[in-house]
């Protein structure tokens, strides 16, 4: 591929572009007596409340697995242990901390996960009694002892890989990043799961995962916090926070990115591949003792899914109908994420009563949406978001453009967002700042810029976050905030020439849809994932060459979801999905060995418009699924698998129901 040159040598730098295409005299600087009209207006204020999630306490008293976060350390992720079983739809565990762990606790569950830390004598000999009696733990860097088959070697590791073994293997077997410490053990009895090695998996001498039988049980170690892992391989390194490393004018998420992504492994979702080794570890551990269901990713029958948004900078309103019309047609619906221009108070007044027609007079073509616009394509399916500018200030940007899209009309402010020019602050203080706003889903990890370029000049693709799923961002101190990180892997101005710029890859619409369609592929082909686009409304606007190259990417991409069956989303109806997805339940879980039947409740918020697939294990003890009911009634399974695991996948709506799997 072509080496691109700075874009902002080859034209205008997108904020010239916007300045000088200005809405009808709407700069991105307001006017003075327009904007203290605005700033005194309280109403279009957002309501800040907690930025962080309810406390994970799992209200299941009966659920079988347990999670015990180890507070002694310094900054415990353990909460964020949580995160990872919903992530990979294992939603039957409950949580607590290890100073409240008791013997009773513990005789309830069937397995328990101890978050990294050190452990007294006496929890020590608790757990030890706990496996030898047939429990079976899961114990992320715990001290070495015959409890997990190892003894302790001399060494830590940082920023080390893994490899895992073939027998655990799924898919994708590359050597995976590892961004944690990562103590040395040496094998006394346990199995090797995965083993410690180089970048290229050059078979090691330490284990990174092992599996020891104990007495009537189970322990399984890992030697890196997995917790902590996986969110800095998802959120980049927090020592590189406000660090500008990228050699482009701004601070941005991938700055955290640059020189911690190995870009030879950038197509494989090396934080996901962890954590599917970490449910089918679960799995595994379980086989003697229940089958246990999960949530699939997707809504039923659904593999992957392409999340269609575009930024759009006081686009007219017929460009925003051009590009909503055409993803329409594919069968989509799209995120627009708006920037409306700052207007005086008798504009915006002649605006919001006299509509378009009205401001013709002013700015010719350049007319800004209506408030009846905006509402007619929210009725189509389409999400009409905020773009916020944060030059000036994160929280002070974002209150300055809350009020400026809610006095233009626009107002309710949409929950999912995209900072204008992708600008990050802190390591997670923009997500921060967002929930605290309500907003509930963050595009800002964007796929942009030099980052990206390899030594020898190409250009690497896939997922520079380590995903292709959504969770939650968690702060430095393992706080969970109420906000989920969905990356754009899909970027038209990297891709190609904007108005202002971009283009780093230097590529036509149609060689950028054919990156797209390889990305598609890999989604649908080796893991599952949400893949984010951004198709800027701004090209349509500008016409010529840019408008030309923008449908042809468009065009390409989204009829080849469309011939994949891949569904083309908003961002506003995968977060209200994926919500439902993250807080369902699986409660009043019975396994009847005797009879080899399995009974659940699965228990989510109702909604009209969202479908989930459950999977229980298609095989228990070399028996299989003969039969599925639902709320009393047969129902039809489909063959779905998983990390290498067979699963039979059961339809539902959203709401609750009683499940009943009968094993031949």
């Amino acid at each position: 591929m072509t080496n691109a040159t700075s874009p902002t040598r080859r034209g205008l730098s997108r904020r010239q572009f916007l300045k000088i295409a200005g809405v009808a005299g709407a700069t991105t600087v307001p006017l003075a007596f327009g904007y203290r009209w605005v700033a005194d207006d309280s109403a279009n204020l957002p309501n800040t409340r907690s930025p962080y999630a309810r406390d994970p306490g799992w209200a299941v008293t009966d659920a079988p697995i347990l999670v015990v976060v180890n507070n002694r350390v310094e900054h415990p992720f353990g909460a964020y242990l949580a995160e990872i079983l919903r992530a990979e739809g294992l939603n039957c565990f409950r949580i607590t901390r290890l100073a409240a762990l008791d013997r009773e606790m513990l005789a309830r569950c069937a397995l328990v996960i101890v978050s990294a830390g050190a452990w007294t004598r006496a929890e020590s000999d608790r757990f030890s009694a706990y496996v030898a009696n047939g429990g079976k733990l899961i114990a992320l860097r715990p001290e070495a002892s015959a409890l997990f088959g190892v003894e302790q070697a001399a060494g830590v590791r940082a920023e080390t890989n893994l490899k895992i073994e073939s027998r655990y293997a799924s898919g994708m077997n590359s050597p995976l990043q590892i961004h944690a410490a990562a103590d040395s053990y040496r094998v006394t009895s346990a199995e090797i799961v995965a083993r410690l090695t180089d970048d290229v998996g050059t078979r090691g001498d330490f284990p990174a995962v092992t599996l020891n039988r104990f007495g009537k049980g189970q322990a399984a170690l890992w030697a890196f916090d997995l917790a902590q892992s996986i969110a800095y391989t998802r959120q980049g390194n927090p020592q590189w926070a406000n660090q500008e490393r990228d050699g482009r004018e701004g601070i941005r998420a991938v700055d955290a990115f640059v020189g911690w992504m190995d870009l030879k492994r950038c197509e494989i979702p090396q934080a996901d591949e962890q954590m599917r080794l970490f449910s089918r570890l679960i799995n595994e551990m379980l086989t003697d003792v229940l089958p246990l269901p999960r949530v699939w990713y997707f809504p039923s029958q659904m593999d992957a899914l392409l999340i269609a948004t575009g930024d759009a900078h006081q686009a007219p309103a017929e460009a925003v109908e051009q590009v909503l019309a055409r993803v329409e047609s594919f069968g989509g619906r799209m995120s627009i994420y708006y920037t409306p221009g700052f207007w005086n108070g008798w504009r915006r007044g002649v605006f919001k009563v006299g509509g378009a027609d009205a401001l013709a007079l002013f700015g010719g073509r350049w007319v800004e949406p209506t408030p009846t616009q905006v509402a007619q394509w929210r009725a189509r399916g389409h999400e009409f978001g905020f773009h916020p500018y944060v030059e000036e200030g994160l929280e002070n940007g974002a209150r300055r453009y809350w009020q400026e899209f809610s006095t233009h009309g626009y107002a309710p402010v949409a929950p999912t967002v995209r900072t204008h020019r992708i600008l990050w602050t802190g390591w997670v203080e923009t997500a921060r700042v967002q929930a605290g706003f309500g907003i509930r889903m963050n595009l800002d990890y964007y796929h942009y810029g030099t980052a990206f370029q390899r030594a020898s000049g190409d250009w690497a693709y896939g997922y520079f976050t380590g995903s292709g799923v959504p969770m939650k961002f968690v702060d430095e101190q393992g706080r969970v905030l109420d906000i989920l990180q969905q990356a754009t892997q899909l970027v038209d101005e990297h891709l190609m020439k904007m108005p202002w710029g971009g283009g780093w890859a230097n590529l036509t619409g149609d060689a950028a849809a054919h990156i797209a369609r390889a990305a598609i592929d890999r989604a649908l082909r080796d893991a599952p994932a949400a893949l984010g686009a951004q198709f800027h409304v701004d090209p349509f606007a500008a016409g010529g060459d840019f408008a030309a190259n923008a449908t042809r990417f468009l065009d390409g991409t989204l009829a080849y979801a469309a011939s994949r069956g891949m569904p083309i989303w908003n961002a506003e109806h995968w977060l209200r999905w994926s919500d439902t997805r993250h807080d369902a339940a699986f409660e009043n879980l019975v396994w009847d060995a005797t009879a080899r039947r399995l009974a659940f409740q699965v228990t989510s918020r109702a909604a009209a418009d969202v479908t989930m697939e459950i999977l229980v294990p298609a095989q228990f003890n070399a028996r299989r699924v003969a039969r599925v009911e639902m709320d009393g009634a047969m129902v039809n399974t489909r063959a779905r698998a998983v990390s290498g695991a067979e699963f039979a996948a059961i339809a539902m709506m959203a709401g609750t129901h009683r499940v009943v799997a009968m094993y031949e």
